[in-house]
């Protein structure tokens, strides 16, 4: 403890160096920013001075001023607007209304443009920077079209951003949050098993190795990580913005989390640390409530990838060439024909439940209403579809394989079913659903059935004189590689060798 203590103070003496030479920087580059700009703009008992000319009036005392023409005919206001209790990182905006009309706009200060000290002279240069002031004093043109623009809503942003901060304290308040010096948060409203017990989470200083910077870890009591706060630079994995005095959480929200190390004026305790406790109710007031946290949130994950997965399943389903419980009927062995709805899968498609290495597409039919049957594709059943009068049967053949469709070697006496394109006196020509390129043809002298392009000519000439045994049939004179040149085969094969 003693160790992490030092390590602690070692960390904290770097930060406030670095943040003494930031501001020192910073103070530097503000003077010389002043002195420039006090060349240009001078406010002299109202009057508006550019390189000692005047351009212009000012009235007013902060927050409102209005500013007129050097004769006085076009006028404006200028109201700085803050958001109380708001952070003193954030600057405050100008709300800019024309006197006649009363349209009115938000513009932000640049940073380099606002003092504190100096706000009418801030508004000159702020105008100035935007061409809504020149040496010729307020630009009315410009000025009008900005006025009739779309509003920037920059009150609604910052009072609903504060709005938000504060109920946020509201909530942690009611916690009554307390952290002991070994870095345990305690709650009254812990809902441990044993109800002496107050945990609900834990929190610890430490820092990452890419550049020293402190860094605070905030871990629900399962040890979860809920929250990592940086002081400046911070870099998360998945999020890409650098995180300055931020927090951010397991599911990469960003929430503002003030340094403040006046707790500590002499040793460390983590019990006084207040950029802890910052730390602390900046994640209790926006819903990390700790304690177990962790696992709620791996649970809830779990179930929307499974949503999620279950989508997409039914998503790829839709756009399958499977058919899934669609109307039709089967003629099985005995020629009987069979009503219901049916399924079959051409294609897989894997999910969490059915993802496995036995599954072979196209060679099992289920009817999935009355009697649940199962039709295998090698038992040469056919069925049709209803919605569309698509019809398929099953079989073997030979001549060629569907590799790519995942199917066996056909030749090896493996089956599927395949849709009919053509079919006369059972002639019938095939293609399995997801090749419709890739034919065979089917005549009823043969059980199986014969691919036809999937074959140099030469093999296929050998096969198709094996297959139809037909001398009629002269190859050279049909073309067998389309689904007009094959229809044309069976039809001089029905009139010349059929019989």
């Amino acid at each position: 403890m003693i160790a992490g203590r030092i390590f602690y103070e070692f960390i904290l003496t770097k930060t406030r160096c670095l943040h003494m030479k930031q501001n020192f920087l910073t103070l530097l580059i503000l003077l010389f920013t002043v002195s420039n700009n006090a060349q240009k703009i001078k406010i002299d008992k109202g009057e508006i001075k550019l390189d000692e000319k005047t351009v212009g009036y000012v009235e007013g005392k902060k927050p409102i001023f209005t500013i007129y023409n050097l004769d006085k005919s076009y006028a404006v206001t200028a109201e700085v607007k803050t958001v109380p209790n708001e952070p003193s990182l954030t600057l405050p905006w100008i709300e800019l209304k024309d006197q006649t009309t009363g349209k009115s706009n938000e513009l932000d200060f640049k940073s380099r443009k606002f003092s504190a000290f100096n706000y009418d002279r801030s508004i000159i240069y702020e105008l100035l920077d935007r061409n809504y002031f020149t040496v010729d004093g307020l630009n009315k043109e410009e000025i009008e079209k900005f006025l009739n623009s779309e509003s920037t809503g920059i009150s609604a942003k910052r009072t609903g951003t504060q709005k938000i901060i504060d109920d946020a304290s509201k909530i942690a308040d009611t916690y009554k949050l307390t952290i002991d010096d070994a870095g345990t948060v305690y709650s009254i409203k812990a809902q441990n098993p044993d109800p002496l017990d107050k945990r609900i989470g834990y929190i610890k200083v430490t820092s990452p190795a890419t550049n020293g910077e402190l860094m605070y870890e905030v871990m629900d009591l399962d040890n979860y990580l809920i929250g990592t706060w940086f002081a400046r630079g911070g870099m998360y994995l998945g999020y890409d913005k650098l995180l300055k005095q931020e927090v951010i959480t397991f599911d990469k929200k960003v929430f503002k989390a003030t340094f403040d190390n006046s707790g500590n004026p002499i040793g460390y305790k983590m019990s006084k640390d207040i950029t802890a406790m910052n730390i602390v109710r900046v994640l209790i007031g926006n819903g990390y409530t700790l304690q177990h946290q962790g696992i709620y949130f791996e649970e809830e994950k779990r179930k929307e990838q499974a949503k999620l997965n279950l989508e997409k399943y039914e998503i790829a389903k839709s756009n399958s060439i499977n058919i899934y419980d669609k109307d039709g009927f089967v003629i099985n062995e005995k020629g009987e024909k069979i009503s219901g709805a049916f399924k079959i899968e051409f294609e897989e498609i894997p999910n969490a439940k059915n993802s496995n290495n036995s599954f072979v597409p196209g060679q099992r039919l289920y009817k999935t209403t009355g009697d649940f049957e199962v039709y295998q594709s090698k038992s040469g059943v056919r069925f049709c579809v209803d919605e569309n009068k698509e019809c398929f049967i099953g079989l073997t053949c030979k001549g060629g394989n569907l590799i790519s469709s995942g199917l066996k070697a056909l030749n090896a006496d493996s089956s599927a079913f395949y849709k009919i394109l053509y079919e006369n006196d059972g002639c019938m020509i095939l293609a399995y659903p997801n090749y419709l390129n890739e034919l065979i043809i089917k005549i009823p002298a043969q059980e199986k059935g014969l691919f036809t392009t999937k074959v140099g000519d030469s093999k296929l000439k050998k096969n198709i004189a094996e297959y139809l045994k037909c001398d009629s049939i002269v190859f050279e004179n049909y073309d067998f590689k389309t689904l007009e040149g094959l229809i044309k085969v069976l039809e001089d094969y029905r009139n010349n060798c059929s019989k």
